[in-house]
């Protein structure tokens, strides 16, 4: 072999195996970010995870004070019925237009129901 040829053949090898260690950096570089990825995935997912807890808890929360209250509305309502007087009317209240149940509310000094207002 002559000095050409083992010089050439020298490069040739130095060529390739700078273009491995390139390969090597760039599959280093691609395996840190598909590490970084899967990482930031599940970072995220238990963000969300978190986030729908954070909701969920809320709605129940809501939901209890919902039901609370119409517990509470219910039995200011059963105490006031034996009290009341439109409920003691001769008339009932399926019978009584609105316009009918507003004259009776102003007649006995009640106050108006919401949906008069």
């Amino acid at each position: 072999m002559s000095d050409c040829d083992s010089s050439c053949t020298s490069q040739k090898k130095s060529i390739t195996n700078n273009q491995l260690c390139e390969g090597c950096e760039c599959s280093e570089d691609e395996g840190r970010r598909l590490k970084r990825r899967e990482k930031n995935r599940v970072a995220a997912q238990k963000s969300r995870k978190r986030q729908t807890q954070r909701a969920d808890l809320l709605h129940e929360v809501k939901y209890h004070c919902i039901d609370k209250e119409q517990h509470l509305l219910t039995e200011v309502l059963r105490a006031h019925e034996p009290l009341c007087p439109i409920m003691h009317c001769s008339c009932t209240s399926s019978s009584l237009q609105p316009d009918d149940m507003l004259r009776l509310s102003v007649l006995l000094f009640l106050p108006l129901p919401r949906w008069a207002e």
